[in-house]
């Protein structure tokens, strides 16, 4: 008796805890599930729901969009990617471009195509990133803003490879074309439990080359973006695969009343997962590279954010250009010192003992959104890309991330979500809001585009298990899975960004190999221009 007085939590929360998940994932298991299956069969008896049936259970990227194809055929899709006209953007103006461009690429007028790109290059020219016209063909958009965006890509690789310009003049050219242009970010937001399908996330965008080099991470997130940004182009494929991630740490801790010490720990700390095990197994996956060192080795930008008690002293999003010696592996936790490499190579402690770090779990939601302006700021950001694995925040931006196939019941839940959070609102202003639920209505949820996992209850039981390679192909595949309908989305958004910055990166390394050289500088007529585009 005496002991559970002393710890009312691991020993009557946590068991009724139990017994209540158990209870619930019985009644799901043998008696919503089945109704579940039988549902679905029935459903499977028309075309299109048999064909979104196959789309939804593709293993590969390509095997998705065969299958997407066939869905829009089926649905006559295909005739309106064909069809120019809009009104959701100015059709009329990216054809008048796209017609400006090619006449110049046909001529070789490399002036003239210096002079469009230059002037002419938005994230969002003419509206063709409003996302209504993602939601009418599940492979893509119009024919018109596929085609101005694969001439504009073109010409930038025509410029990139001409002689007309030096290496110098190409590197300025491209150089303000992308500060003009702006940034993108992938941030790795969520905590412990469902962090594993960002590996999924950062594969498929991998593999079509839509990866931006700037990524950021928070919580469990920070450990998957380390993981990312330490190694090389080579390399990643094969740490983006279940067999890439040593997972040993975790081999030894037993199951037994396993949920009992999650409960506890969740109750009393805020977390799940035991941060002794977490940190081993990411000093094991990481080592001991620093911020700088990883930005030389795979030309990625790590950004951790941590949390101290001198917010004024010392920077609160440790990269290569703010904090380029701490050590990027003691960086992810923040909790205890932070160390860092000194001229010599020796690992010693960074900033004075009088700064207390706090853990990424005691970070509040207002610290947490600051790191994100601070990126703004060092990297010229304006398109974050947000993977986001919290369980309480996926409600409130599900339905944005569907941009094809929005049911009733995906409208249903949103509304739902909404109206939850609105009373949290309320409960927040009488001062009496519990704080489990402060991240609720404080956490910055969502980007310019937002992937996020569709999960299933049985998905929760990764909430009470160590993680497995089993467990990690399963998650890897549901992350891949997120990103496949947004593909085309994060392509024109992304497309031509990642043209200029190849090409910055291609010269720049072409250019350390060479002499210098004097730039001469080209006086082109603004008049001339202007009369070559009528």
């Amino acid at each position: 008796m005496s002991k559970v007085l002393r710890d009312p939590l691991k020993y009557i929360v946590a068991p009724t805890l139990f017994f209540l998940y158990s209870s619930i994932l019985v009644l799901y298991q043998y008696l919503v599930q089945p109704w579940m299956i039988k549902w679905d069969q029935y459903k499977e008896s028309k075309p299109e729901n048999r064909l979104l049936y196959r789309l939804k259970n593709a293993e590969t990227f390509e095997e998705w969009q065969s299958r997407a194809r066939d869905l829009d055929r089926h649905l006559n899709n295909d005739k309106w990617v064909e069809q120019p006209a809009s009104r959701v953007y100015d059709y009329k103006l990216i054809a008048s471009r796209l017609e400006h461009l090619r006449k110049a690429r046909n001529e070789k007028d490399v002036e003239n195509m210096t002079y469009l790109l230059r002037g002419g290059l938005l994230r969002n020219f003419g509206g063709i990133c409003d996302r209504k016209l993602f939601s009418h063909s599940y492979v893509g958009t119009k024919k018109l803003i596929e085609d101005y965006m694969e001439e504009v890509v073109t010409q930038i690789e025509y410029i990139e490879s001409t002689s007309d310009f030096d290496a110098q003049a190409k590197i300025k050219f491209f150089s303000d074309t992308r500060q003009s242009f702006g940034c993108s970010a992938l941030v790795l937001q969520g905590g412990t439990a469902l962090a594993l399908y960002h590996i999924g996330v950062v594969k498929a965008l991998n593999e079509q080359g839509l990866l931006p080099r700037i990524i950021s991470g928070t919580a469990i997130g920070a450990m998957i973006a380390a993981l990312i940004c330490i190694h090389t182009d080579d390399e990643l494929p094969y740490i983006l695969q279940p067999e890439g991630i040593n997972l040993t740490a975790f081999s030894n801790k037993g199951q037994k009343g396993h949920f009992k010490r999650r409960v506890t720990r969740f109750m009393k700390y805020g977390y799940l997962m035991d941060m002794k095990v977490l940190q081993e197994c990411v000093r094991t996956n990481v080592g001991d590279l620093t911020f700088e060192e990883a930005y030389v080795r795979s030309k990625r930008v790590l950004n951790i954010s941590v949390s101290s008690s001198r917010t004024q002293e010392v920077p609160q999003l440790l990269n290569y250009l703010t904090a380029p010696n701490v050590v990027t592996s003691v960086g992810l936790f923040g909790s205890c010192d932070l160390m860092a490499k000194d001229k010599n190579g020796n690992i010693v402690k960074w900033i004075s003992s009088a700064v207390k770090w706090n853990h990424w779990s005691e970070t509040t939601p207002a610290e947490s959104d600051a790191p994100l302006y601070r990126l703004s700021e060092l990297f010229n950001v304006n398109h974050f890309i947000v993977s986001q694995a919290s369980i309480y925040a996926i409600p409130f931006i599900a339905k944005a991330q569907n941009l094809q196939h929005e049911t009733l019941i995906h409208k249903f839940a949103y509304i739902l979500a909404s109206e939850f959070k609105h009373r949290l609102y309320q409960l927040d202003q009488l001062h009496i809001l519990p704080h489990i639920f402060r991240g609720v209505i404080e956490e910055k949820m969502s980007g310019n585009v937002n992937v996020v996992p569709d999960i299933a209850f049985s998905d929760l039981n990764i909430l009470f298990s160590n993680p497995s390679h089993k467990s990690l192909a399963y998650w890897i595949l549901h992350g891949e899975r997120s990103v496949w309908p947004l593909m085309a989305f994060i392509r024109t958004r992304c497309m031509i960004e990642l043209a200029l910055d190849r090409a910055v990166l291609r010269l720049k390394a072409m250019d350390v190999e060479r002499e210098p050289v004097v730039v001469r500088s080209r006086y082109i007529d603004n008049k001339q221009r202007a009369r070559s585009m009528h």
